[in-house]
């Protein structure tokens, strides 16, 4: 049997409002994201700010924005519609009700919170205000991901029974993951994987795992299982010690699907019968953004959002993302691992 994959509809950056964007600090991840958005979109990148002396003016000069040393003028500017935020997960809630308050939509850099509970407060407060809070969970708003909803819409797939995703990679020498407060491997790593097995099968009714921890009582590799209301089950590897190749693989009752890898980058699908070893029909990512340029894709769907009045994303709800969260942190509990 051939399969025919459906044709991605894609926002038309140019359909889109330019909208104005602030930089609430100049983290790599914001160096990777400004970059991403003047090269593959109509988004304007406005302004930097960062706390640390002479970040935000390198930054600015690099990418020709204006800089501040303070988020306070960065937020009090008439000519910022929208806010990324790219600061530490522990400093998410105050930056994010910070820009809220100033009357800024707002992209939140993954993971939104490190507590599920800071996330409904940002969320609260950003529908009390009228703005978008979105967080940025990227490889949503990807070509492939647009491919993928479809096959779950149109039932090539069938009942979707079981789920294996892993996210490995050798991280032991990322400085930032192994510090409290700043987003330990799970929260930053896993978020993907976790989310990944949400699109296919929602959010589980049982958590399982163990995992291997460093002598601070971060979490080095976890192994997870997750278990839903229908039977359907999930195997989940979060490892920031070892690399394997980042692939998702998705089992139905008509077809099976591998994603990747990398399965959260523009890569590519393969789509085969249920059968020992049948062949695959395979879609590939031909579109010019590669790697982390697929960071723009969510800063056109954000605009696109703003000008249809939206005050979350119909790709990742404001409930998707809490969701997440209080399965990374039930794994931490379930694992004892130290956050904060």
């Amino acid at each position: 049997m051939t399969f025919t994959f459906p044709t991605p509809e894609l926002i038309d950056p140019k359909s889109v409002t330019s909208l104005r964007w602030g930089i609430m600090g100049a983290a790599e991840i914001a160096e990777t994201f400004v970059s991403a958005v003047k090269k593959h979109t109509t988004q304007k990148a406005v302004a930097v700010a960062s706390r640390t002396p002479g970040k935000a003016e390198k930054f600015a000069e690099k990418y020709g924005l204006a800089s501040h040393d303070n988020y306070e003028d960065l937020l009090a500017r008439d000519d910022i519609d929208v806010v990324y935020i790219p600061t530490l997960p522990s400093q998410h809630k105050d930056h994010a009700l910070q820009a809220i308050a100033a009357g800024k939509h707002i992209l939140i850099e993954k993971p939104l919170t490190l507590i599920p509970s800071e996330a409904s407060e940002i969320f609260a407060a950003a529908k009390a205000k009228g703005v978008l809070a979105m967080e940025a969970m990227w490889t949503r708003y990807l070509p492939q991901y647009d491919v993928i909803r479809k096959l779950i819409t149109n039932g090539t797939l069938g009942e979707i029974e079981l789920v294996n995703v892993s996210m490995a990679q050798a991280n032991l020498d990322a400085a930032r993951l192994w510090k409290k407060n700043h987003g330990d491997p799970l929260f930053d790593m896993g978020i993907y994987p976790i989310s990944f097995c949400q699109t296919f099968l929602g959010n589980p009714n049982k958590i399982s795992a163990q995992g291997i921890l460093n002598k601070d009582g971060i979490d080095e590799e976890v192994s997870i299982q997750l278990s839903y209301a229908n039977g359907a089950r999930a195997y989940v590897l979060v490892s920031g010690r070892a690399a394997l190749p980042g692939i998702g693989q998705i089992s139905g009752t008509k077809a099976k699907l591998d994603v990747g890898p990398e399965f959260f980058i523009p890569s590519k699908l393969e789509l085969r019968t249920t059968d020992f070893n049948a062949p695959a029909t395979t879609w590939i990512d031909s579109f010019p953004v590669v790697g982390h340029e697929g960071l723009s894709y969510q800063a056109t769907a954000l605009a696109a959002f703003v000008d249809q009045g939206l005050l979350e994303s119909p790709y990742e709800s404001h409930a998707d993302s809490i969701a997440n969260l209080e399965v990374c942190a039930e794994i931490i509990r379930l694992i004892g691992a130290e956050i904060n």
